[in-house]
This record gives C-alpha cells, sequence and structure tokens, in this order.
C-alpha cells in the first residue's frame, strides 16, 4: 500500500492518500466485478488487469457456494510506461456523469 507522496509535506501527502484511499473503497462505479464460471473443456474464467495502474482486491463471498476452484497466477507484461495525459478525462466525464456527486 501507498505510504507517502514524495514532493509534498507528510501532511498533505496523508490528507490526498486518505481522499484517494476513501473514492477506491466506497465508489462502486470504478470497480469490476468478475462472475467465475465453471470450468469446461480444461478452459474456465480468465480476468486480467494492468497491476500498474489499478489494484486487486478479492471478496470472499464465494467461499462454499462452488464446486470449482480459483486458480490465480500474477504475470507483469512488459508494456510501456505509465504516464500521465492532462488532457484525458474521468471516468465520470466520459459516461457524462455529474463530477460533484
Amino acid at each position: 500500500m501507498t505510504k507517502r507522496i514524495l514532493g509534498v509535506s507528510p501532511v498533505e501527502s496523508d490528507i490526498i492518500l486518505k481522499y484517494l484511499f476513501e473514492i477506491y473503497e466506497k465508489n462502486a462505479d470504478i470497480q469490476a466485478r468478475v462472475r467465475w464460471g465453471p470450468i469446461k473443456l480444461g478452459y474456465g474464467t480468465t480476468a486480467i488487469w494492468d497491476n500498474r495502474v489499478s489494484q486487486h482486491r478479492t471478496t470472499w463471498d464465494h467461499e462454499g457456494k462452488s464446486k470449482n476452484s480459483r486458480h490465480a497466477t500474477r504475470v507483469t507484461s512488459l508494456a510501456e510506461l505509465p504516464y500521465f495525459d492532462p488532457n484525458s478525462k474521468s471516468q465520470r466525464e466520459a459516461l457524462g456523469l455529474p463530477l460533484d456527486e
């Protein structure tokens, strides 16, 4: 977990990180849920995401409800370095949703 933002005071860093962590934890519109399907012919559900710009957390709401086990393999892609595009839109802007909610 990120502990500090370099280039700002420790107090500013704490305030910004608290704000960002709360957004991440409370906003369902920036989360993705995967419905895992049964394995058929040796193939099941596959989920891929970029850990450079996202976070992964599992919920245990499936425990005891399925005969299918889950298996995860962490991989890292060889890709360009992430960059900031000042002209990009937030997800809410791209969807035409109000920004002040």
